[in-house]
């Protein structure tokens, strides 16, 4: 996505900015010295780019005025950047902040986005500004807010978007050559479901603005769904046709130790660099300290977000960009290349686009749910892509469509849990991806929508209209029919069930043509393989994946097994395999040599164990960053401690 000033691929390892006698008001309580130290602290830590944010009131005192102090102290500021050879991206429109709205007081409750006297004062400070400042070399791109939804509140998305279009043209009139994104932190449908929530829509925003920035600080009650959030945020955005990053992210040291601040920023540095995000920025540089300063006064949390103490001493999370600077700094150039054997997980365009009269009562847990299957996916294997089904929508002739990708020589499997809901266009499309050679895992939804997909399956179904079938248990026991992949014949696992709601109901079955691969205890199937065309389609007549959200104990470790299972069927030509449990890998290989770097970053809070899999003997490890053992050839035993990171440098001799 970036270039540096040599013309050098960039990863961007940033940090947002405010300093910490000031906070907020940066730009009225002036202090160079106070910034040109931090700039060089970011600088000492490994930091390329500084976020900073132009607090709107102080720019724009009044509606037909921009304080040329205040615009001096900004060229003073982009001159130390300059000096010091730290990237920036300034933030225009400040505007909301750390749990509260700054607003000017020239505005008299004018809509930010359609009145025509706003519009033309804003684009005014933006022309000034940018002019201003566009000689500096190291401002790397623009962004027009900060988490604009707080500050403007609910809005029609063809409003957000024709405001967006006109923004950006003007800054691009003024300043063509550099990328504009909106800075709104990408809280859209396409990435987080809630489509009643936010009317910034990333299919209307992508035409406009040139990279996508991610903004999040998960709370949940799942710390597995908390550690692979990164990378299914990544994903997900990813396919929507703009490059994406994660702008970002952070915790209070107030909420957690420092010791563990530093293990989620460990964490969200690796797994953005292994799911192709081109860059990431921590929330903040400073810890502030002050009573009567809004927000900090009534949000104390906010006080600790720092990876630098008050007294300018650094927290442990400091040495975390010194460490993560070094291995991106050789991994992200032109010298190395990411390799990857992608997986499907198959999305319905329902996910963000509300189509009229859909059965009540409807599934609402989207996000969750397809959070819960990339994290059971990304515990099997390795790289998991977002395949989006394109919505069906009125009047959305020039929206930005996901990119399509059934096409089985790119990704030969899918996986659609909770087969429920796609138009028929899109079906057709997914069946003949499978005529052609492509592979598909479904498990059943009840009062599915999808037509003749009995067929597909290889079964002769006994569901029954408005009535769902459940068994009258609490946990069904498996047996597995044949040896295939992980399991052995004969041998029994469990599962958890939950009769309270229609989503947990299974499909009862009559008969089957298909391959059975597992039964269940009264004799039926479990999982089966049905030959379709080229390709193949595996079937589970229960919503494992519902059943799995709500389940928390270690049976999810069968299915994790079931999905590797497929995976090792359709890929069989792998250089490395990871076994292990809620890891993630990332490998790179050198171009035009067999020599290759591989990451494995353990999400867990624990510590664990992992076996890599070498596709071949003639594959050697020559460093390690850990000690590791080798029981055979093509076996290497690691040892980890909780978010903990194996750098292994690998070649093929």
């Amino acid at each position: 996505m970036f270039k540096d000033i040599a013309g050098n691929k960039l990863f961007i390892l940033g940090v947002n900015y405010w300093p910490s006698s000031s906070g907020l008001n940066m730009w009225s309580e002036w202090n160079l010295h106070e910034l040109e130290d931090d700039i060089i602290r970011m600088k000492d830590v490994g930091i390329n780019l500084c976020r900073f944010f132009l607090f709107f009131p102080d720019f724009m005192p009044t509606e037909n005025k921009i304080d040329p102090v205040v615009v001096e102290r900004l060229i003073s500021f982009l001159d130390i950047c300059e000096k010091h050879e730290i990237y920036s991206m300034p933030s225009f429109f400040v505007g909301h902040m750390s749990g509260e709205d700054w607003d000017v007081n020239w505005r008299h409750g004018r809509n930010f986005l359609t009145d025509k006297e706003m519009l033309r004062a804003e684009k005014n400070y933006l022309r000034e500004i940018v002019n201003n400042t566009k000689h500096f070399k190291y401002i790397l791109a623009w962004l027009l807010s900060n988490e604009l939804p707080n500050y403007v509140g609910q809005q029609n998305p063809e409003i957000v978007a024709t405001w967006t279009n006109e923004i950006i043209s003007t800054i691009k009139k003024t300043d063509p050559k550099r990328p504009v994104s909106i800075g709104d932190g990408a809280w859209a449908p396409e990435v987080v479901s809630e489509y009643d929530q936010w009317k910034f829509q990333l299919r209307k925003l992508n035409k406009y603005q040139d990279f996508v920035g991610l903004h999040y600080y998960p709370r949940v009650m799942n710390p597995v769904h908390h550690a692979y959030t990164t990378a299914f945020r990544l994903r997900m955005a990813q396919e929507w046709e703009k490059p994406v990053f994660v702008e970002e992210f952070g915790t209070s040291t107030v909420l957690c130790s420092e010791a563990n601040q530093a293990h989620y920023y460990r964490e969200v540095f690796y797994s953005s660099l292994i799911n192709n995000s081109f860059g990431a920025m921590g929330w903040c540089l400073n810890d502030f300290d002050f009573e009567d300063k809004r927000p900090y006064s009534h949000h104390a949390f906010e006080d600790k977000f720092g990876i630098v103490r008050t007294d300018k001493s650094l927290k442990p999370t400091a040495n975390e960009y010194i460490k993560f600077s070094k291995i991106v700094n050789e991994i992200y150039t032109e010298k190395y290349e990411k390799t990857e054997h992608n997986v499907g997980l198959l999305i319905p365009s329902n996910y963000y686009y509300k189509y009229p009269y859909q059965f009540e009562p409807e599934f609402d847990k989207w996000y969750d749910f397809y959070l819960e299957t990339f994290s059971l996916m990304k515990n099997a294997f390795n790289d998991v892509e977002c395949v989006i089904e394109p919505a069906i929508e009125l009047n959305n002739e020039n929206d930005i469509q996901p990119i399509d990708k059934l096409d089985p020589e790119k990704i030969p499997l899918l996986f659609a849990p909770r087969l429920k809901v796609f138009t028929k266009k899109y079906w057709h499309k997914v069946v003949e991806y499978i005529k052609k050679g492509g592979n598909l895992y479904c498990s059943f939804a009840n009062d599915s929508w999808v037509v003749d997909w009995h067929k597909l399956v290889g079964v002769e179904m006994d569901c029954k209209f408005g009535v769902p079938d459940f068994r009258d248990i609490n946990q069904l026991n498996i047996t597995i029919e044949k040896n295939w992949g992980d399991f052995s014949k004969g041998n029994n696992f469990s599962i958890p069930l939950n009769n309270t709601n229609p989503e947990n109901s299974y499909c009862s079955i009559l008969s089957t043509s298909a391959e059975i691969i597992m039964k269940d205890q009264y004799g039926d199937p479990f999982l089966i393989k049905n030959r379709v065309g080229k390709g193949n389609v595996y079937f589970s007549p229960y919503p494992l994946e519902i059943l799995s959200l709500s389940n928390n104990d270690s049976r999810k470790k069968n299915l994790t097994m079931i999905y590797k299972s497929i995976y090792d069927e359709i890929y069989q030509d792998v250089d490395f395999r990871l076994n292990s449990d809620c890891m993630e890998m990332g490998v790179w290989k050198k171009q035009n040599k067999k020599q290759y770097k591989v990451l494995i970053f353990n999400h867990s809070w624990h510590e664990d164990e992992a076996i890599l899999n070498l596709g071949n003997e003639k594959l050697r490890i020559i460093n390690a960053s850990m000690n590791y053992s080798q029981k055979e050839k093509t076996q290497i035993h690691l040892k980890f401690g909780k978010k903990d990171l194996a750098v292994l440098d690998v070649i093929e001799d």
